[in-house]
């Protein structure tokens, strides 16, 4: 029964954290959409809108499936019987605040993920909200261990939310904002450059500061360099660092190498400057690797650092 437990709190980790992402990526994707009056951009904000909207119901359910099935394991009792265990734990414990807070600005999110309008007034609202809920995810982290106001988790919570964001905007842009389209003039054009400008620019914001952010939580939690190799922890973070680092490169090589010459012709509104249709795979490629970083980050929060216990 532990083992299916714990995979089951895995597995449902993992899709709270692709729920989230996702969310987070279309929220951004919202507000980039909503600065242009394009046909193109105008086809795409209804749905990546109905997306993120998606994203929030899945990432709630996840998010309390993931109190029940903790519960469960905690109180030791069949997931089937756990109501009781999972309401005591809710009302009268740290992780049940913190599940408590996260779960209210799910809600939140999700409320302004469903609100329709071009304005940024939503996506806004739920990006406010998601840092909300990256802050008390943070507080049922190992990260809490030096409290709940510590460097530790505020970098943390830096952490996740740029995770979110990198993944989120990645998965949105090779899911639906990037696919192919036809019959494009001069201002859609124009438009689709600067979407794809702005997601290179926030990816390269996002992932230097993953970089920063991750090198202090391993500093942290490996307890010494000699730990990042030869236990699970380690291992697992061995593997999910090679994994954004090819993520990372792929990204690379479509910031500085396909990108440059199609969007000064793009921006241009030249009719002859076809999409790279490597851009896109690459985009697509990328977004399976990080596919797989978020089950490894999923595996890694069950996971005692070196030094730590459960």
């Amino acid at each position: 029964m532990a083992l299916d437990l714990q995979a089951a709190l895995r597995l449902v980790t993992a899709l709270l954290n692709l729920a989230v992402a996702v969310l987070t990526g279309a929220s951004v994707s919202r507000l980039w959409l909503g600065r242009d009056a394009s046909r193109w951009a105008g086809a795409r904000r209804q749905p990546v809108r109905l997306a993120a909207l998606a994203a929030a119901l899945v990432a709630l359910a996840a998010d309390v499936a993931w109190l029940w099935l903790e519960s469960a394991a905690m109180a030791e009792v069949p997931v089937a019987a756990a109501a009781g265990a999972t309401w005591s734990m809710l009302v009268s414990s740290h992780l049940g605040l913190a599940c408590g807070i996260g779960m209210a600005a799910l809600v939140v999110a999700g409320a302004g993920a469903g609100m329709r309008g071009g304005g940024p007034a939503p996506a806004l609202l739920t990006l406010a909200a998601l840092a909300v809920f990256w802050y008390a995810r943070g507080m049922v982290s190992h990260a809490s261990s030096d409290g709940d106001a510590s460097v530790r988790l505020l970098a943390d919570w830096a952490h996740l939310g740029l995770v979110s964001l990198w993944v989120g905007e990645v998965m949105v842009a090779g899911a639906i904002t990037l696919k192919a389209s036809a019959q494009m003039d001069g201002s859609d054009r124009r438009a689709r450059a600067a979407y794809v400008a702005s997601l290179s620019s926030s990816a390269t914001f996002a992932l230097t500061g993953i970089f920063v952010t991750g090198l202090y939580a391993v500093w942290r939690g490996a307890d010494g360099w000699a730990n990042l190799l030869g236990n699970p922890w380690g291992n697992t973070l061995a593997v999910k660092v090679l994994l954004v680092g090819v993520a990372a490169a792929l990204g690379g090589f479509n910031r500085f190498v396909v990108m440059p010459p199609w969007l000064a012709r793009e921006s241009a509104g030249d009719a002859a400057a076809a999409f790279p249709a490597r851009f896109r795979r690459i985009v697509r490629i990328e977004a399976v690797v990080l596919l797989a970083v978020v089950a490894l980050a999923a595996w890694l929060a069950s996971t005692s650092p070196p030094g730590e216990s459960m």
